[in-house]
């Protein structure tokens, strides 16, 4: 891999996908430090909300018999470091993390005298996570709980939201910390019943952050995607520019009311039962309204003037189209109520966000941004397809707006680009409007 892309001028960057990998250590078991830049072809980094520890493939072009010169055995320690400095500023964005091998595979010898392979890399606490096991009587609220599991594998730091709604007491069954933190995560709720997230990110590192954190955030940056460049490369104002465009955007349009309806987005009944005094609760009904916090204004349905498909009733008004049936344990502890007290008053509102998170989905491609991470919001304006039938009102209402970054993929080759995965569980216009606008253009 070169060690500084193309485009700089002197050690300045002229776009925002130039990046210099200023390092990459492998350090081996009898405690040497070897430096592999110059055997590195590409570096490919993946974070998400979804999961627990980002991880890293780096592509090797071997022509020094690295594995066994150095008796190379899969679980060594790479310390990475990639920079660049932008044009039009002074201050170096910098990525760096340590990352331990914990496969190295699709070993060939395409031609004599050197070899291809992938090393495939996790974080730390990754590693950890599969020596250990978690068991036991816990109590607290389960973000708290989950913070004390996080000690355990070693992670630091005060972005662990303990604030989940209820405390509770539970025994958690002999499971791996990843795998505990899964179990108590799918009963945590904040107090409007938003669910939450575990994952790690490239620039802050391990996160437990619920949608209402993500909400709340202003935008960290707006992308347009437009047909063309308004500046010329080498002018300071180009790097903006690029770095702020999609480059590429394919779509999920997730607009399936048959579907939604079925999964309980916008209606549904909870039934719960106690099993200590046999206890038949009323059931609780959901109806999707302003409780839900949304990224945009509108609601990811129209009011219709029809609703013949549903039997006449609105689509917040099928509550009976989804049930939940939960057991619960009164007299299960003598103090505090167990992991499963908290679903009652929750679980329907969170199966309404995690079902509508992804009403409108995009993939986009940019430049690289050392400062985004997943669980930021953007805001994108997309481009009408027709943009001169419109005059000034070139802005697609429907595909614009705010969304939430679920993934990111970082890939370092000859260039630093990203690709995103964005989520929006809500619409920047009132769809009313934008029917009646398409319908009488």
């Amino acid at each position: 891999m070169s060690r500084n892309t193309t485009r700089l001028f002197g050690e300045k960057s002229l776009t925002p996908s130039s990046f210099f990998l200023s390092k990459c250590t492998l350090f081996t078991t009898d405690g040497q430090e070897i430096d592999i830049r110059e055997l590195v072809a590409n570096i490919t980094i993946t974070e998400s909300l979804y999961m627990g520890s980002i991880d890293a493939e780096l592509i090797i072009l071997d022509a020094v018999n690295l594995l066994e010169e150095f008796k190379i055995n899969g679980d060594e320690k790479i310390k990475l470091e990639i920079k660049r400095t932008p044009l039009d500023d002074t201050i170096k964005e910098k990525h760096q993390h340590d990352f331990y091998i914990s496969e190295i595979i699709n070993y060939a010898r395409s031609k004599p005298g050197s070899a291809t392979y992938v090393f495939r890399c996790v974080s730390k606490h990754a590693y950890i996570n599969n020596t250990l096991t978690v068991t036991g009587f816990k109590n607290g609220t389960i973000g708290k709980i989950i913070n004390g599991i996080c000690k355990e594998i070693g992670v630091k730091g005060n972005n662990i939201n303990e604030s989940t709604t209820k405390t509770i007491n539970c025994i958690i069954p002999r499971l791996r910390p990843f795998a505990a933190i899964k179990w108590l995560n799918n009963n945590a709720f904040t107090t409007t019943g938003a669910p939450f997230y575990f994952y790690e990110t490239l620039k802050e590192k391990v996160k437990y952050q619920s949608y209402e954190d993500f909400v709340d955030q202003d935008p960290i940056a707006i992308y347009e995607h437009k047909p063309f460049f308004d500046k010329t490369i080498g002018e300071v104002d180009y790097f903006t520019e690029s770095k702020f465009k999609i480059i590429k955007v394919s779509s999920e349009l997730n607009l399936s009311k048959y579907i939604s309806t079925g999964e309980g987005a916008f209606a549904s009944t909870t039934h719960s039962i106690d099993i200590s005094t046999k206890e038949y609760k009323e059931a609780k009904e959901f109806k999707y309204g302003n409780k839900i916090k949304k990224l945009n204004q509108h609601d990811p349905y129209p009011d219709r003037a029809d609703y013949e498909q549903y039997n006449d009733k609105k689509l917040n008004e099928l509550k009976s189209g989804k049930n939940y049936f939960i057991s619960e344990n009164k007299f299960a502890y003598k103090e505090n109520d167990n992991l499963h007290s908290t679903l009652r008053d929750n679980l329907s509102t969170s199966q309404s966000y995690l079902s509508t998170e992804d009403i409108l989905s995009h993939d986009i491609t940019i430049s690289g941004n050392f400062d985004l991470e997943v669980g930021n919001i953007i805001e994108v304006k997309v481009e009408k397809t027709n943009i001169s039938d419109h005059g000034s009102d070139h802005l697609d209402k429907m595909q614009s707006g705010k969304y939430i970054i679920s993934s990111i993929i970082h890939k370092f080759g000859d260039e630093y680009t990203q690709e995103l995965e964005i989520k929006t569980n809500s619409f920047n216009a009132d769809l009313n409007s934008i029917l009646q606008i398409e319908g009488g253009s």
